[in-house]
């Protein structure tokens, strides 16, 4: 789970056109902090998860999104 929130959580940030330096700044954590999230090594505590939804503009939930993978999918007729 921690490395489908980490992929999530930077694809997410990318959107944003933000940096990891940019966000790490405005969570006041590292950025080697950050990329241990987004690597999926090390899963942030709710009270993280709920300022980087705030930071990213999104709902919490949002994070916790899989992709479709029925839509990645091509189909043959």
């Amino acid at each position: 789970m921690s490395e489908l929130l980490g992929r999530r959580l930077r694809a997410l940030r990318r959107l944003k056109r933000l940096t990891q330096k940019d966000l790490a700044g405005l969570l006041g954590i590292s950025v080697s902090n950050l990329s241990t999230i987004e690597r999926g090594d090390k899963y942030p505590r709710v009270d993280m998860l709920k300022r980087i939804a705030r930071i990213l503009d999104v709902p919490l939930e949002e994070l916790f999104v899989l992709p479709d993978r029925l839509g990645q999918q091509k189909h043959s007729s």
